[in-house]
């Protein structure tokens, strides 16, 4: 699953800026958008400028469904400054571009 969050800073004294998300009753998977955007110097300069120019803060989780059926994706604001703007579930097959596929049709 991916989500495509705004460029933010955080704003609490913490390590990181942070969202969960979940699928059904699964235990939600916690990000640290700090810690997966960051580079290998410890630093966000170089992402930050990416990001910031892309308008977009990319970041991913890994989920293991057993049967297809309805499910219920759950996302969690951990820290008050995470913007969302949009989720991806990719099943397979996912083609790469510039800010993703556009919207599918949604069950009732």
């Amino acid at each position: 699953m991916w989500a495509y969050l705004s460029p933010r800073n955080n704003v609490l004294a913490t390590d990181g800026l942070k969202y969960a998300v979940s699928f059904d009753d699964d235990r939600p998977q916690t990000v640290n958008i700090t810690k997966a955007t960051g580079s290998d110097d410890g630093t966000m300069n170089r992402r930050w400028a990416r990001t910031t120019s892309d308008n977009v803060n990319l970041t991913g989780t890994e989920h293991r469904i057993g049967r297809a059926s309805r499910h219920v994706l759950r996302f969690w604001m951990v820290d008050p400054t995470v913007v969302l703007q949009k989720l991806v579930v990719d099943t397979g097959g996912l083609r790469p571009s510039y800010m993703g596929p556009p919207e599918s049709m949604r069950l009732r």
